[in-house]
């Protein structure tokens, strides 16, 4: 990218930026009146997701959503929210109970833990920037829903992705959000350091929830081991969704319990936000709708009782808005908003009538009488997900858990403590928290990310479970988290100078930023010049400089990341490898495949049109072909440019696969990639089916 396309990429990207967060913000002095710092940043935040991902979606209903029509569409929201603010209503919130901030030692603890975690997830973030994307879930559907998006400007039609786990029926507001970024850059630049925001976002709504109790950096650190872990490292410079559904739910918690600390009753304006951010949770990932719905169940019951009613139905409402546009979406498609469930007890349900496919399903709740998968599986995957000290871990959770189980602990901490026995219970149940043979679960430390949201709730609670006990409990807390730290934060084993060098000075500076910032902030507080003019000046000025830094500074990231994206893939088998190198220099061309890793085919600019070569059954089902003749008839009728048929597992037995096979001496085809494993095939005509013979 030239640097003027670059800058006014830049340019629209916050110029949307701006939009959003105005309108989050006025949305926010309208419904969290008299609210201020942290917490009321965390509730902008989730008003201002909600106001890039409402537009989006309903551009993308009609197939209008483009970078311009998106801009375009938020400028004249933010506009008109801004022109007539006097006009919305106000809800009644009540002001933010005062408690004495943390001491400066158990502050200087909390934020060092996090600085460390910090920079091993932007270590993380850089190693992927000398790599593009290589997850195997940012391959198989995270990009391609993301890049498809972009692309289509379409939300509402399904993206039928290889024939797994039903995947084309998964909510993607996360997705969305990278189909934003890529429109606005034409590539895939910002979904790099997407998750880095969500990161930092998880932090904020950590430290909001601990604050009423003094114990604000408990539940800081405690969130940040969480995410520094092994078990979430994989969020790292990928387009995982599990840290975005986690922060959308620690959010919630966050505003709802310091809209109730004090035995207070929770209003309206804070129950829209804690629902909004529960359905912008369960439309991010499946396995988070039990906790969206505890959360909404929640907000009921904190409700004033003759309230109840209203706030229970205007909570419904908001749990919708934000979620319920991917269910609906399932139902119109298949006759069911969640496919993957067709019997309920004696009543069979409508969707598509085949097997889920994928890895050999297997789930945590199957094995809890098998002792030998509990010694030699879950208890050593333990240690692998979440460090050595993983027991000390699990423990502090759980009296988080009990803490805020407590009689006296108040409904809004209990409700946060059913968040996350929620969680758990989906992390047993999931089909994949112990994917593999039977009896063999390897898949078990790659599903510890099912779990991973549940500890860091926990861990948030455990904070202002132990705020009220006393300075020693907070201490000796703390003293925990911080032996913890370097056995459960994701050091790599095999970083070199450059990645040390990295989390280190992003590690520091962040703990620099967060000691001045919070010192500022306290200063502002206790002196009431919050309005003041010249500090404003002086903030402005401060953050348009570093913000003009990181522009001129990511012109020089973006170059070196696009001379590495994709340039030397070690992270599949060699066909698919060489296949993803010849693609990244295509453009403009249609490519179908057999493969499940598809997203590297879409190349640099993200404007190859990428296709499983499937067929298309009864109630959005969509299945592989099984013979020749359906396979060929299916390639022909997508009219491809090219044909990307690889194996894509290492340890497979075939040499090739069957579908290259069958096509492999059809006059129609020519070889442009011949690997070990597979091959890439130009065609010039139709595939012909007396190939098949």
């Amino acid at each position: 990218m030239s640097f003027p396309g670059y800058l006014v990429s830049c340019l629209g990207t916050l110029t949307g930026l701006a939009a959003v967060i105005l309108t989050g913000a006025v949305l926010g002095s309208r419904l969290l009146p008299g609210w201020h710092g942290p917490v009321a940043w965390t509730g902008v935040g989730v008003l201002a997701v909600g106001a890039a991902i409402g537009p989006a979606l309903a551009l993308g209903t009609f197939g209008l959503l483009t970078g311009w029509s998106w801009l375009l569409l938020t400028i004249a929201i933010a506009a008109a929210i801004w022109r007539f603010q006097e006009r919305l209503p106000i809800a009644r919130a009540r002001s933010l109970p005062y408690t004495e901030p943390a001491t400066p030692g158990l502050t200087m603890v909390g934020t060092a833990i996090a600085a460390g975690a910090f920079g091993a997830f932007v270590a993380g973030v850089s190693i992927r920037l000398g790599t593009g994307m290589t997850g195997f879930d940012s391959t198989w559907y995270h990009g391609p829903f993301a890049a498809g998006i972009a692309q289509s400007g379409d939300t509402w039609s399904l993206h039928l992705l290889a024939p797994q786990f039903l995947s084309w029926f998964y909510p993607q507001n996360s997705e969305v959000i990278h189909s934003l970024g890529m429109m606005a850059f034409g590539n895939d630049l910002l979904s790099i350091f997407l998750n880095l925001g969500w990161f930092s976002a998880c932090l904020l709504a950590a430290w909001c929830i601990g604050r009423p109790y003094g114990a604000a950096p408990i539940s800081l650190a405690g969130v940040a081991l969480i995410l520094g872990s092994t078990a979430m490292a994989d969020q790292a410079g990928e387009a995982r969704n599990d840290i975005v559904g986690t922060f959308f739910l620690l959010a919630a918690l966050a505003v709802m319990v310091n809209a109730a600390a004090g035995g207070r009753r929770i209003t309206l304006g804070p129950a829209l936000v804690v629902t909004l951010a529960a359905g912008l949770a369960m439309g991010t990932k499946v396995n988070f709708v039990p906790a969206a719905l505890v959360l909404l169940a929640g907000t009921v019951v904190l409700s004033e009782p003759s309230r109840r009613i209203r706030n229970g139905l205007a909570g419904c409402g908001a749990l919708l808005l934000g979620g319920g546009y991917w269910y609906l979406r399932n139902l119109t498609h298949s006759g069911n908003p969640i496919p993957w469930i067709n019997h309920i007890g004696p009543i069979t349900l409508p969707g598509p009538s085949q097997d889920v496919g994928g890895r050999d399903a297997g789930s945590v709740w199957g094995y809890l009488a098998d002792t030998d998968v509990i010694r030699h599986w879950f208890l050593p995957g333990f240690g692998d997900g979440f460090g050595s000290g993983w027991i000390l871990l699990g423990i502090l959770a759980i009296a988080g858990l009990v803490l805020c189980l407590d009689r006296n602990s108040g409904p809004a901490r209990r409700t946060g403590a059913v968040v996350g026995l929620a969680l758990v219970l989906a992390w047993l149940v999931a089909p994949t928290s112990a994917s593999g043979p039977s009896g063999e679960p390897n898949g078990f430390v790659s599903g510890l990310r099912y779990l991973a949201p549940a500890l860091a709730v926990c861990l948030a609670l455990l904070g202002s479970g132990i705020g009220q006990r006393g300075s020693r409990a907070r201490w000796l807390v703390a003293g925990a988290l911080l032996i913890l730290a370097p056995v459960t934060i994701a050091f790599g084993d095999d970083w070199d100078a450059k990645e040390w060098l990295v989390a280190f000075a992003s590690g520091t500076l962040f703990w620099v930023a967060c000691l001045i910032g919070l010192g500022v902030w306290r200063v502002r507080s206790k002196q009431h010049r919050l309005s003041s003019r010249a500090s404003q000046k002086v903030l402005g000025w401060t953050a348009g400089t570093a913000l003009a830094f990181l522009v001129l500074c990511g012109f020089g990231v973006q170059r070196y990341y696009f001379d590495h994206r994709y340039a030397s893939p070690d992270f599949t088998i060699p066909a698919l490898s060489e296949a993803f190198v010849w693609a990244n220099g295509e453009s403009g061309v249609k490519i179908g495949t057999n493969a499940t890793r598809q997203y590297p085919l879409w190349g640099e600019d993200l404007d190859n049109e990428v296709q499983f070569i499937g067929l298309n059954e009864p109630h959005a089902g969509f299945v592989e072909a099984e013979n020749c003749r359906d396979f060929i008839a299916a390639a022909n009728q997508g009219d491809y440019d090219y044909l990307v048929l690889t194996l894509d597992r290492e340890g497979q037995k075939l040499a090739q696969p069957r579908e290259l096979t069958w096509v492999s001496k059809d006059p129609a085809v020519k070889y442009v990639v011949d690997a070990e494993g597979g091959a890439v095939l130009s065609l010039d005509g139709p595939l012909s089916p007396r190939s098949c013979r």
